[in-house]
């Protein structure tokens, strides 16, 4: 009986973890945009009126269905956006001129102040503009404003905002000490989360639903490995390790991780719970995908993921508070016992009042110098 439950529980669970379909995912490749629908169908994004180069970042806007995206050798612009809502024309929008002096490596978008960010890793800085949809197009040295101003050597890479706890995460690939550091979105109360066994953190994303940050670290002999801890650093581990080439791209969907790689020109995808044995190939490209994004239908709900994050604050106190009580019930059944022991030893030990003439081969710890009649003493004893 309990050997046929067993089959029909495991088979149920194989059937739902098949049954758990892939996350919608928008993908820059060479001088396009893919959607990529369930990890198998796929279809290329027409832009309308614009001479694509090399795109790279990425940065949807769930709320708006807006798509920013940056191309690397665009003659014009660094930053672009284009709306998703409609399915037969596109227009692409200029959001900022390039400048030769400065770079776009990773971008981010916070929906709450319509606000767009981006990583300059030639200038060390950390940028942003609040988006007016009605005056879109800015000079590259109008209305941009410097969160971060980073220290000598550094360089900023893989950014991402949390719209939901108001934080800005992003690496720090500096050749000597790399990093990985947040701040409030406005720039405040920065600090430094992870800088220990750290190599090179460039393909970075956060779990806004779990609170949970993954980044990809190319290391010796063409291996690689991808870890994840807690949004403040604690709690790392390695969430899997292959063999392969420079991790371009990452990004967190509800069920997945997935990430591409620059020399097999391959999109992965793995289970977030740990349940696959191994990650599977999604899609093999021509050209590198630089950037992949999770095509969302609906923003994140933020009263949710707060009350998830503080159910498990409290889950945590609650640990500790049950660890706290065990351990007082401990001491206090050990200290209860240690009592019963030593009162135990003392009535064995000590006798109570009786009457002996016999005195040879035993030895009083008090001396009587008032012998009681009929020898009756109440003394303890120890054999010599």
């Amino acid at each position: 009986m309990f050997s046929k439950a067993g089959f029909i529980f495991i088979a149920f669970a194989s059937v739902t973890v098949q049954c758990i379909k892939h996350e919608n995912l928008i993908i820059a490749v060479g001088d396009e945009l893919e959607f990529l629908t369930d990890g198998s169908s796929y279809r290329t994004l027409t832009l309308d009126s614009y001479n694509a180069t090399k795109l790279s970042a990425l940065a949807y806007d769930a709320t708006t269905r807006r798509l920013f995206f940056s191309d690397l050798r665009h003659r014009h612009g660094h930053i672009f956006s284009v709306s998703l809502d409609e399915e037969s024309r596109r227009p692409v929008e200029d959001i900022v001129e390039r400048n030769n002096n400065e770079s776009v490596d990773s971008l981010a978008y916070d929906p709450v102040t319509k606000t767009l960010l981006w990583t300059d890793g030639i200038n060390r800085s950390i940028r942003r503009f609040q988006i007016d949809y009605e005056h879109v197009h800015i000079d590259e040295k109008d209305g941009i404003e410097i969160v971060h101003f980073l220290e000598n050597d550094a360089n900023p890479q893989g950014l991402v905002s949390d719209p939901c706890t108001r934080m800005l995460y992003w690496t720090n690939i500096h050749s000597d000490r790399p990093s990985i550091e947040r701040s409030l979105i406005n720039g405040t109360q920065r600090e430094i989360i992870l800088y220990s066994d750290l190599l090179l953190p460039n393909a970075f994303d956060v779990d806004v639903v779990d609170q949970v940050i993954y980044w990809a670290e190319d290391l010796k002999n063409g291996h690689f490995r991808i870890q994840r801890s807690s949004v403040d650093g604690s709690e790392t581990h390695i969430f899997y390790q292959g063999i392969g080439d420079f991790i371009v791209s990452l990004t967190v969907g509800d069920h997945y991780i997935y990430w591409s790689d620059y020399g097999h020109k391959k999109l992965w995808s793995l289970r977030k719970d740990g349940s696959s044995a191994r990650p599977i190939i999604l899609r093999t490209f021509r050209n590198p995908a630089m950037g992949v994004a999770v095509f969302r239908h609906q923003p994140l709900n933020c009263s949710l993921i707060m009350s998830n994050v503080h159910h498990q604050e409290l889950a945590m106190e609650n640990d500790s508070l049950i660890v706290t009580l065990m351990i007082l019930t401990s001491l206090t059944i050990v200290a209860a016992v240690a009592i019963l022991i030593f009162r135990f030893g003392r009535l064995i030990g000590c006798a109570l009042p009786f009457s002996s003439n016999k005195t040879e081969g035993t030895f009083a710890f008090q001396s009587f110098q008032n012998p009681v009649p009929n020898n009756t003493y109440k003394m303890c004893e120890r054999v010599i």
